[in-house]
């Protein structure tokens, strides 16, 4: 498929209309405070651009979700169906797992409508009952395993260690929890056919299983997001490999070399086989299965760890990416706006420290025209925009605002998390941290002591506004989320009856 400039035209000239405005009606103010206190009104030149950073991270997540539906719904065809040839293609699926094996996610994958595939259980499991479960379900089902002496690399090092020097012409990623439709391996050869410089073929996912409350509330976002950001991503933007639930070429993967040994393997091995010439598509046609973490604190760590794998990847790829002749202009925007906003969340916090404490304590006059409010307080929202018009028909409204209230809750609730996962992996090393699959019921106190980071950070935010500002509203939609994360632990965790559920399927997967 040819990539288009188009959007990222049309967001550009909407985000230059909206910052010159403000340029403009500002610049007067930013004149006299710079000449009468040259300090202050650099710092406040430097809010305005954390502003129009802020904007531009907006409009782009509204015109996303206006552009799929606009321009692109009801015009995207899948690739047409393709008959094999004589030999078909030798078809490799990898599962990896280390301590949250799912036999039942393993064996319905397995049921390939397709003959040349077999699979191999990669195991970096070190407890003994999964690895006596490992071991249970490769002799039944005549699987092999491959387990290696050390862990390095984390799942970058495991499937490097099992795909160097394999016998195969194309490998599926499967995660743990991953279900992937029969047709899978069949439809992503189709893919692969259309075009020889693609080296990677995404599918999209669904969220089921949903078995606990805070899934059943929260995993929404998930069924939303895959078919419109993708997408839109895989004709105007940079699309990656989202690390399972896609099929890859030994051509691409022996291009590239391996997988890079960082936290976030998939995107920087996206960037490394885009580099030697080969791209990435998605194929909307294909449906995938996934399970949305168990609970606020199966959801912490996952975002704890999407944020350190993000900040090592701008670290180490930043040059090769403004430098690369391989990428468009628009899809390095499109890198920059989706895989930087997470770990920006540390340079946010100077934007905090700027406007609640320096300012203040130099008396500075400047201030913003209120009509900018209006802007900022939309695209605070904006990403929520895509869930509400995906679900405005296919849920009770009054459900779709509770949705949308606790989700705005619940990520604000992780900007601690953010922060400090930022800082941890700006100044040390990212650690690939395995989403728990199992949850327990916990009492208001241990959510209490769960949260206390959060809540102890949101207290001190407050006393600094108070003192500096006399008001807690300049840091109100930090505060409030973190104030509310223990009330969003107790109030989705599991029930007896959905911990018991859970439990069963353990021990039947275990039989």
């Amino acid at each position: 498929m040819t990539k288009s400039p188009a959007l990222y035209r049309v967001i550009l000239l909407v985000w230059a209309a909206l910052f010159g405005l403000a340029l403009l009606t500002t610049a007067g103010s930013l004149s006299r405070e710079i000449t009468q206190r040259p300090v202050a009104g650099v710092l406040a030149l430097v809010t305005l651009l954390f502003i129009g950073y802020f904007w531009l991270n907006g409009i782009k997540d509204v015109l996303y979700t206006a552009w799929y539906y606009l321009v692109m719904r009801g015009r995207i065809r899948p690739v047409r169906r393709r008959k094999l040839h004589r030999h078909p293609p030798r078809v490799v699926m990898v599962y990896c797992t280390r301590n949250d094996f799912n036999a039942n996610s393993l064996a319905a994958s397995m049921k390939q409508r397709y003959t040349n595939v077999h699979t191999v259980i990669l195991d970096d499991s070190d407890k003994p009952e999964y690895l006596t479960m490992i071991d249970i379900f490769a002799a039944t089902h005549d699987v092999q395993v491959v387990r290696r002496e050390n862990h390095v690399g984390f799942k970058a090092g495991n499937l490097n260690n099992y795909l160097t020097g394999a016998d195969y012409d194309y490998f599926v990623i499967l995660d743990s929890d991953e279900i992937i439709p029969p047709r899978f391996i069949r439809r992503m050869l189709d893919y692969f056919a259309s075009d020889q410089s693609i080296g990677i073929v995404q599918a999209t996912h669904v969220a089921t299983r949903n078995v606990t409350r805070f899934q059943q509330k929260f995993s929404l976002g998930v069924d939303s997001h895959w078919p419109v950001y993708q997408s839109v991503k895989n004709r105007y933007g940079f699309l990656s490999l989202l690390g399972h639930g896609a099929m890859v070429s030994k051509q691409a993967f022996d291009a590239a070399g391996s997988f890079p040994l960082m936290v976030a393997e998939d995107l920087c091995f996206s960037l490394a086989v885009r580099e030697h010439g080969y791209t990435t598509v998605f194929a909307p046609d294909v449906t995938c299965q996934e399970e949305f973490p168990v609970d606020y604190l199966a959801f912490r760590k996952r975002h704890s760890k999407w944020t350190q794998g993000n900040m090592e990847f701008i670290r180490k790829n930043t040059r090769p990416i403004m430098t690369s002749r391989q990428l468009h202009w628009y899809e390095k925007l499109d890198i920059v706006l989706f895989t930087y906003a997470l770990p920006l969340t540390a340079v946010f916090s100077v934007f905090v420290v700027i406007n609640v404490v320096v300012l203040p304590m130099m008396h500075a006059s400047f201030q913003f025209p209120l009509w900018m409010l209006i802007p900022t307080v939309a695209f605070l929202v904006a990403p929520m925009v895509n869930d509400v018009v995906f679900h405005w028909a296919r849920m009770a409204h009054t459900k779709l605002l509770s949705y949308s209230g606790g989700s705005m809750m619940l990520y604000g609730s992780m900007y601690f998390t953010s922060l400090r996962s930022s800082l941890k992996s700006m100044f040390g090393n990212s650690v690939f941290l395995v989403t728990p699959k199992d949850s327990t019921a916990i009492s208001f106190r241990e959510a209490l002591r769960s949260t206390r980071s959060e809540l102890i950070f949101a207290g001190v935010l407050a006393v600094i506004s108070l003192v500096f500002t006399r008001s807690v509203f300049p840091v109100f939609l930090l505060v409030l989320p973190a104030m509310v994360a223990p009330y969003l632990m107790v109030r989705h965790q599991p029930t007896r009856a959905e911990l018991h559920e859970r439990q069963r399927g353990k021990v039947l997967q275990a039989a």
